[in-house]
């Protein structure tokens, strides 16, 4: 991915997260941030399966819709993007990541965005 698409997607995803901060409740947000942070450290640390544990409110919280707008905003990670398979019997995601090099491209890309974001990587 060259710097100006880069830019471009940092920027779309800066502005879907901020979209999304006015039109969720304030639950439904933190939600989504814990869960962009459940897949940066999983990325960070390797990790080809991400598994975050939700609580049963956050289970009520996680509509179709509401993953709907979670797969949106990680599409926008570029051209590997973060394809999240999300299970609704066990709202279980997962990230499949082909090698070494697009996960380390890929945790580089999230580290960036969260930062342009205002989010501490």
């Amino acid at each position: 991915m060259n710097e100006d698409v880069f830019l471009e997607s940092t920027k779309q995803f800066a502005l879907y997260l901020s979209e999304l901060q006015s039109g969720l409740d304030p639950e439904s947000y933190e939600l989504l941030l814990r869960i962009l942070k459940g897949t940066n450290d999983a990325l960070v640390h390797r990790n080809v399966d991400i598994d975050i544990e939700l609580s049963p409110r956050e289970q009520e919280l996680f509509t179709p819709e509401f993953g709907r707008r979670l797969n949106q905003l990680l599409d926008l990670l570029g051209p590997l993007g973060a394809h999240t398979l999300v299970d609704f019997s066990t709202l279980t995601g997962t990230e499949p990541v082909q090698s070494d090099a697009e996960r380390e491209h890929l945790r580089r890309e999230i580290e960036g965005i969260a930062r342009a974001s205002g989010l501490e990587p």
